[in-house]
């Protein structure tokens, strides 16, 4: 049976929200599913899932909204052993420019 968690964003700077990536809510995602863009001071990226979970509902948040480290951005589920315990649940990474 999975536990509802906050999701809360692992960051080391504030992050500039873009917008929300839909196809991820409302079903099962597996770690490191990207479901929002943003931008921070070394450049654009993703926030993405630190563990696999369903992604049910999202923060009020709108183009150009700020978030900072440790800020409430959505609602999920996950089954006990799957929860990223002592770690984000969710956290923001830089587009690979490679």
């Amino acid at each position: 049976m999975p536990f509802s968690i906050k999701l809360y964003l692992g960051a080391d700077h504030p992050v500039i929200f873009e917008g929300w990536l839909e196809d991820a809510f409302g079903k099962y995602v597996p770690l490191g599913t990207p479901f929002a863009k943003a931008s921070s001071p070394n450049g654009p990226g993703v926030i993405v899932t630190n563990g696999p979970m369903a992604l049910f509902s999202k923060a009020p948040l709108t183009s150009g909204s700020i978030i900072g480290p440790g800020e409430y951005i959505a609602d999920g589920g996950a089954d006990g052993e799957a929860i990223p315990y002592g770690k984000p649940y969710c956290v923001f990474v830089l587009n690979d420019h490679r």
